[in-house]
């Protein structure tokens, strides 16, 4: 299969994925306040503040509870649509509490195609960095992750998981160079930074980055690299927390309003128990996030297929990144288990997670390369993930964790309550994304049936780590 081909298969896939509106709620709303906001040259909210109620409040001012990332790289965006003058017009200011006007889906659709862009780019990163290890399996397995994983649904709202999973996965994507210079290893601290400025949790992944440093470049100019890359991506951070708050240590996290009552503020403290909401990790919560209904392992039992993979990975010869991969899952679910909401709000599945899904390119590519009845119980997985991944983009990705997932299902075939499309509602919104995302699995699945065969040389691989996207 011609790489040109592969590309516009997963172009696609971001296609689909850009005719869905973004749901109108707390979490894109924030984040499109600050946008404004910025883009007006303030840090706080205060002339856009009717649009969400995810605030923080400080000192007289209202502020996002969220981090600040994802808003400063959407500015160049905003400000372009506002110099052309093609921005929506924007609900009144300050009029009614907080939440009570919230922002146009078409206004956050035209910022959340900074979050499609990212979507795009983590989707060449994943084909090329699993060609890399496994060649011939990236674009199956970029369009498994693509269509099968929470990565689909999120890139469709203005959240900031897909954004800062890129970041982080692209430094991996960097550290994967077997000839990676200390200069490389500085941007790849440099990217990992960003993903933390873009989402704070990103902090564990970063941190996870460094070990992987120090354990396949044990000289200490490339940890260094790293670290003073790191240390870079986190002065955006530090700057504007110093700019809002007055210190680089302060966050909106530290004033997240809680009960909002008459003056919008009645309350600050939502973050409070604990360590900015997180306290110690829960067994059982952590079995929650893989096993209820809203399950990491339920809806996308590709990941847990991933997850099994992992020794097969090792086998090959990857052990580095084996531990790499399942570090990052342990380490994550138990941060996350540790939350006071485990499920971040609605959502369709355990969104802090996403974070780690690019991460199970590795062992999913592993798995193409195992025996005939392990790569069809794979790719069987990747359908029926795709089923609810799928379903959920187009019926409203975002229900309460309590709700059964039959609810997509059931307003799929209703043809009731779907996320709307830039051309429409209803079965048009359905076709605006079924058609470029079928024709994006056509356009794989003809591939030549010799690229995914078992192959005789595990150990040829072990020798082919490429340059990222020098194919």
């Amino acid at each position: 299969m011609s790489r040109s081909r592969e590309i516009v298969a997963l172009a696609l896939v971001a296609l689909a994925a850009a005719t869905q509106l973004p749901e109108g709620n707390w979490n894109a709303s924030a984040h499109y306040s600050l946008v404004q906001s910025l883009a007006d040259g303030s840090a706080s909210i205060d002339h856009h503040l009717n649009q969400s109620e995810d605030i923080a409040y400080r000192d007289g001012h209202y502020y996002v509870a969220k981090s600040p990332g994802l808003a400063v790289f959407s500015v160049p965006l905003y400000l372009a649509y506002r110099a052309a003058g093609v921005v929506p017009a924007a609900p009144p200011t300050r009029a009614g509490p907080p939440g009570a006007h919230q922002a146009t889906a078409r206004a956050i659709w035209m910022v959340n195609l900074i979050t499609i862009a990212a979507f795009f780019v983590l989707l060449l990163l994943v084909r090329s960095i699993a060609n890399s290890y496994f060649p011939g399996t990236g674009a199956v397995v970029a369009l498994m992750l693509g269509l099968g994983s929470m990565l689909l649904p999120f890139s469709t709202q203005y959240f900031s998981h897909v954004l800062s999973a890129t970041l982080a996965f692209a430094a991996f994507a960097v550290l994967s160079k077997r000839k990676a210079r200390p200069f490389a290893a500085a941007a790849a601290g440099l990217l990992a930074g960003l993903a933390v400025f873009t989402e704070m949790p990103l902090l564990v992944v970063g941190v996870g980055l460094g070990v992987y440093v120090l354990a396949t470049r044990p000289r200490l100019r490339p940890a260094l690299g790293y670290g003073a890359g790191f240390l870079a991506g986190l002065v955006p951070l530090a700057l504007f927390n110093t700019w809002a708050f007055g210190s680089p240590l302060e966050s909106g996290y530290s004033y997240t309003v809680k009960v909002l009552g008459a003056s919008g503020h009645a309350v600050v403290g939502a973050n409070g128990s604990g360590f900015y909401g997180f306290s110690y990790p829960h067994p059982l919560i952590a079995l929650v996030l893989l096993f209820s209904q809203h399950g990491l392992f339920v809806l996308t039992p590709l990941a847990l297929v991933a997850v099994l993979s992992l020794p097969r990975l090792a086998r090959y010869g990857f052990r580095r990144e084996t531990f790499l991969v399942a570090g990052l899952a342990i380490a994550l679910l138990l941060y996350n288990s540790a939350y006071f909401t485990p499920f971040g709000g609605h959502a369709p599945g355990p969104r802090l997670l996403i974070s780690l899904l690019p991460f199970l390119s590795l062992p999913l590519a592993a798995a193409l390369r195992a025996g005939t009845k392990f790569r069809r119980l794979t790719i069987a997985a990747a359908v029926f993930s795709a089923f609810w991944m799928i379903a959920a983009t187009l019926a409203q990705p975002l229900v309460n964790p309590t709700a059964l997932p039959t609810v997509w299902i059931g307003r799929v075939l209703s043809a009731s309550d779907l996320s709307s499309s830039i051309f429409g509602g209803g079965i048009t919104a359905e076709l605006a994304f079924l058609i470029p995302a079928l024709a994006a699995v056509a356009l794989v699945a003809v591939r030549p049936r010799l690229s995914l065969r078992r192959s005789r040389e595990p150990a040829f691989y072990g020798e082919r780590l490429v340059e990222v996207l020098d194919e």
